[in-house]
């Protein structure tokens, strides 16, 4: 009889392990709900090799249901499009965040008449296939649909379904609002995660940044999966660790102002710029202001963002050149954006990274 029970029970384990591998995976591969669900879209829009040898853009997301609009229409597209780059066997290219940036920065120039986003897209992007879709979020449960179009006569190639359970990010993302701004908006894709990054990524020299609160003199860490969420008058800092010995440029934004613009962190006018040695972790704001380990945590509420972009030490650009001063530091705003990102531009993919920290202050 025993003999059987075990029997049974490695069995059942067999199964278990069987049935649940992307379970178990999802509890120990440190992905989140919503970055599987960009996987999972990526896969099935792949399969039948109907992306094969095309140039892909992938579009912000839509809510359906008369859902309000939020960033959470902007995380699913960035998680697809991360996806896409992701898979070894591709022969696709996917287009760079800062070349979505760059048509939103053209779009935002064309006021005086209306600008259908997914229209100017189809018609100045370049790009074979276009990946757009749909999520609604209904109770515990957010379902998303994508399609992959054929720009020009608009037809639907593959298409793609997955529902997930809602966590703690997708019900944070949902709730908070799009930019206010066509500045914020583009800052925002000012982002180096794909194509040639991707590299780095693989090869283990991806940056590690990390934001933490400080009490008593002690760092606090946010938990793999935490929402960083501060209160005023918490204390907060955070540290870098880049993947190439860099220059760096640290910009801090609210996405909600009705004013776009950015003070940058660092550098600071006057002060001599430092190179950051590569896999060396360095912690701000104590290095650069001696004595001083944390920033204060103040108004306004909602989503606020860190953008840090590191340049090769090797490159001559300064990125500083084309921004204003004023009260002390560098400012970006939409006067020199376009200066800015066409700087960036101008580097080879394995000359720059950058990554976004984002947090929340809530009363």
């Amino acid at each position: 009889m025993m003999r059987y029970t075990v029997v049974l029970c490695c069995l059942l384990l067999f199964l278990a392990f069987s049935c649940g591998t992307a379970q178990a995976r999802s509890l120990f591969d440190g992905m989140s709900n919503l970055e599987r669900a960009g996987e999972t879209l990526a896969e099935e829009l792949a399969e039948n090799n109907l992306l094969n040898g095309k140039r892909i853009g992938v579009l912000e997301f839509e809510p359906r249901d008369n859902f309000a609009p939020s960033i959470l229409g902007k995380r699913i597209a960035e998680y697809v499009g991360l996806a896409l780059v992701k898979d070894e066997e591709r022969t696709w290219t996917v287009v760079e965040r800062l070349e979505l940036a760059r048509m939103h920065n053209e779009m935002s120039e064309h006021k005086e008449y209306y600008v259908d986003y997914n229209e100017w897209m189809r018609k100045h992007l370049s790009a074979d296939v276009l990946i757009l879709g749909s999520y609604v979020l209904s109770g515990k449960k957010l379902s998303i649909t994508a399609k992959a179009v054929d720009p020009v006569n608009g037809n639907t190639i593959a298409s793609a379904t997955v529902t997930r359970r809602a966590e703690d990010e997708i019900k944070q993302l949902a709730r908070t609002r799009k930019p206010a701004t066509d500045f914020a908006r583009e800052v925002e894709d000012i982002t180096a995660i794909l194509t040639g990054r991707e590299n780095l990524r693989k090869s283990g020299q991806q940056s590690q940044v990390k934001l933490f609160k400080l009490a008593g003199g002690n760092r606090i860490n946010f938990k793999q999966g935490m929402m960083p969420i501060f209160n005023p008058g918490d204390e907060m800092g955070f540290s870098v660790r880049p993947p190439m010995n860099s220059k760096l440029y640290i910009l801090n934004y609210d996405p909600a102002a009705e004013h776009g613009q950015a003070v940058l962190l660092y550098p600071i006018p006057l002060m001599d710029v430092q190179i950051f040695p590569k896999n060396k972790t360095c912690f701000f704001p104590a290095i650069i202001t001696q004595g001083v380990s944390s920033y204060k945590v103040e108004e306004p509420f909602g989503r606020m963002l860190f953008k840090i972009i590191g340049i090769d030490s090797s490159v001559s650009m300064d990125l500083s050149e084309s921004l204003k001063e004023e009260d002390g530091y560098y400012w970006l705003d939409s006067g020199n954006l376009s200066s800015f990102i066409d700087a960036l531009s101008s580097l080879p993919d394995n000359a720059w990274w950058s990554e976004d920290i984002e947090f929340w202050i809530e009363p």
